[in-house]
């Protein structure tokens, strides 16, 4: 299915990477015409599988796909004085643009919002940066896990106390602030279009990330201290207990006395429903001895059988937990399939894998369409015929280097 929403929408994504890309991705799979603009190089995340492991070439690259499916692909020297005259004219035709190179590059190429809003006010322009647009680090280079997780206080604060910092996951503050800039750059089309002027949408990661960790950045203003022990979480109802097949139940059970007895009977431990050191709120919080003693009493108890066992009865006793799923069960995860988070998908050659999805979805529970992602330079005489090229000006601008 291809949803029509952004129909007769125009994006310019000059983007690298994830955070910026993933915005486009989803306008592109909501019927936006979403156009691709790279280097005669190409965008670095076209070979960033090998780190992963991850084919990355023209027949098989799953993360070229998840970042950039539904786009059209151009390229251009903006250097060359013909390739930033293509640029010029796909502005003109565009409703936005987005971006996530450095600001003072931006500058110098006339890209910046200051230049083009004079040539192109009706244009929304969206920009992703590091550390922001304001202030001495802004210039700062910024990726994910540097901007996102280690300045948002992820990595200091969520590891067992003594312990080093987790190994990081890859794109996970890149996508949140994905769907940061989709909001912000839909708020200004929609600006747009009723009003005729267009917007300054900016983001960074780490903007993205104080927010998305504003609970704990308040929190610890009030004495609330990070990192925590794991025998002295909030609750014992807020931590995490190994079962005896090594896996992990999550639990975040928030109305502590609502839940307490169902939940030891649950666990196998009714002995402990009546314990007033245990069974209030206040009562276990009054000492803190006693949420490190009942974090001991619980993880002994999810010690003696497996997670599926445990799994089945706080289901059955509504319980709000959850297995730590490895990120390899998440392809084959029924919820997902169903709500088709992830989809059955084929790259260019015909090599299949489960595609991870945006995870809003519309009127009925049908997978979205997914185009492939373009090919470097694919779409570059579709995109120049549509800006009125012949065959013969695209010949020549090949000749002159402004296209590939």
């Amino acid at each position: 299915m291809k949803p029509d929403l952004l129909k007769g929408i125009r994006i310019i994504d000059f983007t690298t990477y994830v955070a910026a890309p993933g915005a486009g991705r989803i306008m592109a799979d909501w019927g936006a015409d979403v156009i691709k603009v790279e280097g005669l190089s190409g965008d670095p995340m076209r070979n960033f599988g090998v780190q992963m492991g991850i084919p990355a070439t023209d027949d098989v690259n799953p993360i070229w796909e998840l970042e950039n499916g539904n786009k059209r692909g151009i390229t251009l020297d903006l250097k060359n004085p013909k390739g930033m005259e293509i640029m010029m004219k796909l502005l003109e035709s565009a409703d936005g643009m987005t971006s996530n190179v450095r600001l003072g590059s931006l500058k110098k190429m006339g890209l910046d919002y200051e230049t083009l809003s004079k040539k192109f006010p009706k244009l929304v322009w969206g920009h992703v940066s590091g550390y922001g647009i304001y202030g001495e680090e802004a210039p700062r280079p910024g990726y994910d896990v540097v901007s996102f997780w280690a300045r948002g206080g992820f990595l200091a604060d969520t590891p067992t106390i003594g312990h080093p910092p987790m190994t990081t996951p890859f794109g996970v503050g890149d996508h949140t602030a994905s769907l940061v800039l989709l909001g912000g750059m839909l708020a200004g089309i929609m600006k747009a279009k009723a009003t005729g002027q267009g917007e300054k949408v900016v983001l960074s990661l780490q903007g993205t990330s104080i927010w998305v960790n504003g609970l704990m950045a308040l929190s610890t203003q009030f004495g609330d201290v990070y990192p925590k022990d794991r025998y002295a979480p909030p609750t014992p109802f807020s931590n995490s207990y190994q079962c005896k097949d090594g896996e992990w139940i999550v639990l975040t059970i928030l109305q502590y006395e609502r839940y307490f007895k169902a939940f030891c009977e649950a666990l196998e431990i009714p002995e402990y429903v009546d314990d007033v050191r245990y069974n209030t709120l206040n009562g276990i919080k009054a000492n803190p001895e006693y949420i490190s003693q009942f974090c001991h009493i619980l993880e002994e108890a999810f010690a003696k059988k497996d997670s599926a066992y445990w799994g089945e009865r706080l289901k059955a006793a509504d319980i709000a937990f959850e297995r730590a799923t490895h990120y390899y069960e998440i392809a084959t995860d029924k919820q997902a399939i169903a709500n088709n988070y992830v989809v059955p998908y084929q790259t260019r050659n015909g090599t299949p894998f489960m595609l991870p999805m945006s995870p809003v979805q519309f009127k009925e529970n049908v997978p979205l369409d997914s185009a492939p992602a373009p090919l470097l330079g694919e779409h570059n005489e579709e995109v120049l015929k549509e800006l009125g090229y012949s065959d013969a000006d695209i010949q020549a601008l090949r000749a002159e280097k402004a296209i590939c």
